[in-house]
């Protein structure tokens, strides 16, 4: 009788999806399980466990942020303004420099030239954990081939311009730039950025890599390369720091003119877009209104017209780069120049890019100082 009572208890227990047949552990206990094994995938669910290894990819897509100088790094009440300015708005990221155009690098021990701006390398790995706990996503930026310091201090690494005289063309060392196709000067920008990742960055964003205007008017011309283009010394940095700086979690993108998203080449710059997008996870063209000039898109006034300079420079972006289109983070403007800025123009822009389906967008003003009335929604409105 009382087998009979415990067989119709097992098949009460079975049939009501309560009776769970042990599993016999087949695995070492002290055998850590693989990062792929450690998910069942199912004909209905299928779980990508590689990008389980960098969330920050998915993170890196919504991204809303304004650019840090060193100067308001560097004092704990501007920064902290900053942040609480973050916190009560829409924005999740901070651009700040880890290398400036005069070559200083406050955050690292450098042979070049340093300058003690209250922040040592210990202390900003402290503040990218302390932001990134707070939910900001942090990019370094890191303009490259202008650098005062090292173009001045290193003859051999600038960039050489020719004059032409009638005694032939005499090479004369660029003071401010350093040569784009040298793989030395390559390795000391790259070095920096390895040294940046270290310190817990979400993504290094290469600026100035690009060779420099020259006017019309201008005596001098750029030493050329026999064996290699401009665009192609541009893609092969890329391509290189890309190449050394996989071994990091982190995203890579670079900055380019506003131009590149409508004419066609490299500018004369080597800032080809549809060949930079193929070797950076973003690019973000400067498309500042102020600085188009007047009839761009048949447009008068550009600097008063942020959104449909935005919305044209957007389109021709996405036309050219195509499948590559999703890479587009634009820089927008916060600062007046031909035109007063106010909450308006900000909206303006930012409406725009919403309007080409984009979701990521930095926000540059050199002195850091934003309209974060335009940045506040009507939730966050709510909360205060």
């Amino acid at each position: 009788m009382k087998n009979k009572l415990v067989l119709l208890l097992l098949l009460f227990l079975f049939l009501n999806n309560l009776f769970i047949l042990p599993v016999k552990a087949e695995l070492n206990s002290n055998v850590e399980l693989d990062l792929k094994n450690r998910y069942v995938i199912t004909t209905n669910y299928n779980l990508d466990y590689q990008e389980l290894n960098h969330p920050v990819v998915n993170y890196a897509k919504n991204i809303k942020g304004v650019y840090i100088n060193f100067w308001t790094l560097s004092h704990k009440k501007k920064r902290e303004d900053i942040i609480e300015a973050i916190n009560g708005s829409n924005l999740n990221a901070i651009v700040v420099d880890v290398k400036d155009i005069r070559g200083n690098t406050p955050f690292v021990s450098s042979s070049i030239n340093s300058i003690n701006y209250n922040l040592n390398k210990s202390k900003f790995k402290d503040l990218i954990s302390k932001w990134q706990k707070k939910g900001i996503y942090v990019i370094g930026r890191l303009p490259v081939f202008k650098d005062y310091a090292l173009a001045n201090q290193f003859k051999e690494y600038s960039l050489k311009y020719l004059i032409n005289t009638d005694d032939g063309s005499v090479i004369v060392n660029s003071k401010k730039w350093t040569n784009p196709y040298s793989q030395k000067v390559w390795n000391y920008n790259i070095a920096i950025a390895e040294k940046m990742a270290e310190l817990g960055l979400d993504e290094i964003q290469f600026d100035y890599v690009r060779f420099p205007t020259l006017s019309t008017e201008s005596k001098l011309t750029i030493k050329p390369n026999k064996n290699s283009s401009r665009s192609d010394a541009i893609v092969g940095f890329l391509k290189e720091a890309k190449k050394r700086l996989g071994k990091y979690n982190l995203i890579i993108s670079a900055d380019l003119f506003g131009l590149t998203t409508t004419v066609e080449g490299d500018l004369g710059i080597g800032q080809d877009i549809t060949r930079i997008a193929k070797h950076v996870d973003y690019i973000s063209p400067m498309i500042y209104p102020s600085h188009y000039s007047k009839g761009m898109y048949g447009i008068k006034n550009p600097a008063a017209s942020p959104y449909q300079i935005i919305a044209n420079s957007l389109e021709d972006a996405k036309n050219k780069l195509s499948s590559d289109a999703n890479k587009i983070r634009p820089w927008l403007q916060d600062f007046s120049l031909y035109h007063s800025y106010t909450k308006k123009e900000i909206e303006a822009q930012i409406k725009a890019v919403e309007d080409k389906e984009l979701s990521s967008w930095l926000l540059w003003n050199p002195r850091s100082i934003y309209t974060i009335e335009a940045l506040i929604s009507n939730d966050k409105e709510g909360d205060v």
